[in-house]
């Protein structure tokens, strides 16, 4: 009875950490709730011990959401919202990604069970079991598949599109930029890090001392930087680049976390430069989608310790830069944190 009763309590303590913690933004920006949130924190244990490291966490944003996790749930709830106002007709969406998309993924099966039309533009990546997975969900939930053989013809026709809508010339669409990274679908990740504050608040873990995320379109780690600043964290979000440069790079990152700042009407923030942006390059291997030796290893170690799936394009790298950085720059007694983006359905 005892022990109900803390569980009680302390599940009472979080609700009431949670609320306060909600940033202030939250009632003005409209979003459709789609995912399962808050997503679980959990201590790595056997992972931890066989790396040697003192404190290793993981966020379970795989479990995001009913109809398939991952990162790109928190994005398409402000999205899918800015798509459909009250109102109005729900326009069709028009997104764009490699075959193996994540996020193409989900906005196919998400926006097809919130009754829009989705069109997918898509670029061929070099196929493994999961992105050819991805794949096949895609063009079983998409309404409209196109498919070119270069990232750089699919940018090309993608803004030939959005000039089309913008002149009229067809239905109107709601364009979703690749990986969903924009200021508005950013502000997903500001909102998580109220939401991992409240569990550090509820004590279920240390607050890091490190936050590690494989970056691709950079939304998610531009939200993260975002919200670990408005939340006066002292975490520091450490990108592992699994894109190639012109795409993933300091640059781009802050760019977007003064747009998100902009967005949600932010003031009395620090600027943000390309010198604070902590992007690891050393587990990009030979290209996009490319699995790595180590990379390969990361997957099958987390799956050996802790039953948990990673994959080989984002979240293997992203767990094989977190040990090469962790180990190079001796932070294996520190609270670390590793944000699972993947979620397959």
């Amino acid at each position: 009875m005892k022990e109900k009763d803390t569980k009680e309590k302390g599940t009472e303590k979080w609700k009431e950490s949670l609320s306060s913690n909600l940033p202030p933004f939250q009632s003005s920006i409209p979003f459709l709730p789609l995912g399962n949130f808050p997503t679980a924190v959990q201590r790595l244990s056997n992972l931890e011990h066989a790396l040697g490291f003192k404190s290793l966490w993981i966020k379970r944003d795989d479990l995001s959401g009913p109809l398939g996790g991952g990162n790109k749930i928190r994005k398409l709830e402000y999205m899918f919202a800015a798509a459909h106002p009250d109102g109005e007709k729900k326009k069709t969406l028009f997104t764009i990604g490699p075959t193996g998309s994540n996020h193409v993924r989900a906005t196919a099966v998400y926006g097809k069970a919130s009754g829009f039309q989705v069109e997918c533009l898509l670029f061929k990546q070099p196929p493994t079991e999961y992105s050819e997975a991805n794949y096949r969900t895609i063009c079983e939930h998409a309404a409209q598949v196109y498919e070119v053989k270069r990232m750089e013809t699919m940018f090309a026709r993608y803004a030939y599109e959005k000039i089309k809508t913008a002149l009229g010339i067809g239905e109107e669409r709601y364009f979703i930029p690749a990986g969903g990274s924009s200021p508005l679908g950013s502000i997903g990740y500001v909102k998580a890090v109220s939401e991992l504050k409240s569990q550090i608040e509820a004590g279920i873990l240390p607050e890091p001392r490190f936050i590690f995320v494989p970056v691709g379109t950079c939304g998610t780690m531009a939200g993260l930087i975002g919200g670990v600043q408005l939340a006066g964290l002292k975490t520091e979000v450490v990108g592992i680049r699994v894109a190639d440069r012109v795409v993933a790079n300091p640059l781009a990152i802050s760019r977007m976390v003064r747009r998100i700042y902009h967005r949600i009407g932010a003031t009395d923030v620090p600027d943000i430069h390309t010198s604070d942006i902590g992007l690891w390059h050393g587990d990009f291997g030979e290209g996009y989608a490319i699995p790595t030796k180590a990379g390969t290893d990361a997957v099958e170690m987390m799956a050996e310790h802790e039953n948990i799936t990673l994959e080989n394009t984002y979240t293997g790298k992203a767990l094989a830069g977190l040990i090469h950085y962790v180990n190079a720059r001796q932070h294996k007694n520190e609270p670390i944190l590793f944000w699972h983006t993947y979620g397959g359905a």
